[in-house]
């Protein structure tokens, strides 16, 4: 068999195990001799493509591999998306996007403009603030305290609008109502005028990877019961984007907090 093939198989193999595999596992679900995946796994390993754990001599995937998988299901993610993004913004007239956490950044990724005038200022590639917008706080909302705080330990917390959390305590704030009602809303924070409402999208692990946001003037966002309105759609369509990726939605909150 072409060795090639060999190779590709090995990796395959090693990024599809939910857990480690030892060389005599690999050997024998690949069906090659011991030596043959010995020399196989060295290779991928000395690549960064799999890592073996120094303790149990497990072979797991490694960063260049992850890496990889992680620009899928971004691009795979964005695509399976765009007609639950589009839906929801036909309803309500409203611009839509997605944003994801990508080194340390809530990037958007996706984004579909409403017809009506909007003073938003993100396009798509573009970070939003990670203080100071729903679609990004939303994001790291499953991350311990500890962890958030290592996250924005040096950001900058520029005041942009009256409204904007000016330090990590105040983040937490909105954080803890996201882990307790599955959504958070921006009033008025990060651009002029502007109100919006985010939920989370998670994988079949439960994480969240991706955030879903409408966003709209504040006029527009009125009365309290149309805020309501669209933060029960939001959430709804960030759980069909869940289902149709395989992940599996958090259980509803009961009762409702800000608007």
């Amino acid at each position: 068999m072409n060795v090639v093939i060999r190779t590709l198989n090995a990796l395959t193999l090693i990024g599809e195990s939910s857990e480690g595999l030892s060389l005599t596992e690999a050997s024998e679900r690949l069906g090659y001799p011991l030596a043959t995946t010995h020399r196989l796994l060295k290779v991928l390993a000395d690549e960064d493509f799999i890592r073996r754990d120094p303790a149990t001599l497990e072979y797991h995937p490694g960063r260049r591999l992850l890496r990889l998988s992680s620009v899928t299901r971004r691009e795979t993610l964005a695509a399976t998306a765009e007609h639950n993004l589009r839906e929801l913004s036909e309803r309500f007239n409203e611009t839509v996007m997605m944003t994801q956490l990508i080194d340390g950044r809530a990037v958007c990724v996706a984004l579909v403009d409403s017809r009506r005038p909007l003073h938003l200022s993100v396009k798509i590639g573009q970070a939003v603030p990670l203080h100071a917008a729903a679609s990004a706080r939303v994001l790291y909302s499953d991350f311990d305290d500890s962890a958030i705080e290592d996250l924005l330990r040096d950001h900058t917390f520029e005041r942009l609008m009256p409204g904007t959390p000016s330090n990590t305590d105040e983040v937490l704030v909105h954080v803890r109502n996201i882990r307790d009602y599955g959504y958070d809303v921006c009033d008025n924070e990060f651009d002029f005028d502007i109100w919006a409402s985010a939920a989370p999208v998670r994988d079949a692990s439960g994480a969240i990877v991706a955030a879903v946001t409408l966003t709209s003037s504040q006029e527009r966002s009125q009365p309290q019961q149309r805020r309501f309105e669209i933060i029960q759609a939001v959430t709804r369509t960030a759980d069909d984007i869940t289902l149709a990726i395989g992940g599996t939605p958090a259980p509803p909150a009961s009762g409702t907090a800000i608007a």
